[in-house]
C-alpha cells in the first residue's frame, strides 16, 4: 500500500469520526447509547451503533466511489476499499431491510373487531396504505445495483491490473 493510501484512509476514517461527533455528538461514540423512534403509538429503541455504523460505511463509500471514478479505476488499492465498502453496504441494507420486514409482518396482520353489541352490521374496514412495503421494494433494488456495481467493479480492476501487470 502507498504511503498516499494510507493518508486517504487515515483521512477517510478521521473524516468519519468527525461526521459521527457533528451527527451524533458524544452519544455516538458510547456503546450504550440509543435512539428513540416514535411511530404512532410504537417506540423503537436502536442502539446508536447502528447508525453510526451505517452513516460511516456510506462516507467511506461515497469518498472511495468518488475517488475510483475520478481515476477511472486505475488506482488498485482504491479499488479494492470501494469493493470491501460496497460488500458492508450491502450488508447493512440487508440488517435494515430485514427490519422493515419485520417492521411489515407487525402492522399486516392486524384485525379489527367490532364490539358485540353491534349485532350483526360488520363495517368493512380497509387496510391503510402500508408504505413500508415500497421502502422493502426500494433497499432490495438498491443491493441489487450494489451487487451489478461490485461486479462491475472487479471486472474493471481486474482488467487493468491485468494490463499492468
Amino acid at each position: 500500500m502507498k504511503r498516499t493510501e494510507i493518508y486517504w484512509l487515515i483521512g477517510t476514517i478521521v473524516f468519519v469520526l468527525i461526521m459521527n461527533f457533528v451527527v451524533f455528538g458524544t452519544d455516538g461514540f458510547k456503546s450504550d447509547s440509543n435512539v428513540d423512534i416514535n411511530i404512532h403509538d410504537t417506540y423503537f429503541v436502536i442502539a446508536n451503533i447502528h447508525f453510526v455504523l451505517l452513516f460511516s460505511v456510506l462516507i467511506l463509500f461515497g469518498v472511495y466511489l468518488f475517488r475510483t471514478l475520478k481515476r477511472n479505476f486505475k488506482n488498485l488499492t482504491a479499488n479494492l476499499i470501494l469493493m470491501i465498502s460496497t460488500i458492508l453496504l450491502i450488508l447493512v441494507l440487508i440488517g435494515i431491510d430485514s427490519i422493515v420486514d419485520a417492521l411489515i409482518r407487525q402492522t399486516s396482520s392486524w384485525t379489527i373487531y367490532p364490539p358485540l353489541s353491534a349485532g350483526q352490521s360488520i363495517p368493512e374496514i380497509e387496510p391503510k396504505e402500508n408504505n413500508l412495503e415500497i421502502l422493502s421494494s426500494a433497499l432490495f433494488l438498491i443491493q441489487i445495483i450494489s451487487l451489478i456495481f461490485l461486479t462491475y467493479c472487479g471486472f474493471k480492476t481486474g482488467r487493468n491490473y491485468k494490463q499492468n501487470g
